[in-house]
């Protein structure tokens, strides 16, 4: 499983898609791989509060406050690798 943040603009539908034309005719070629698009998170230091974004602009739909930190959204990782042995 891979997980993607919302920040990396990655279509996973495209990236499933690539990943199964590279691999057809290797020995990977019946490998799934699965996507997990993680949101963009913020916290408004000026409200508060900690909202999801769909865009990636930096402001609290709350408040309107530029003063926020991201806590989610930049992710690209690996999080799960499974691989089994064949005869």
């Amino acid at each position: 499983m891979i997980k993607i943040g919302g920040m990396r603009k990655i279509n996973p539908e495209l990236m499933s898609f690539i990943f199964t034309a590279m691999v057809k005719g290797t020995p990977a070629e019946d490998a799934v791989m699965s996507v997990l698009m993680i949101p963009v998170t913020i916290h408004c230091y000026a409200c508060g509060r900690t909202n999801t974004r769909e865009d990636t602009q930096f402001l609290c739909p709350a408040c309107g406050s530029r003063n926020v930190q991201l806590l989610s959204g930049l992710e690209f990782n690996i999080e799960v690798l499974e691989v089994e042995k064949s005869n």
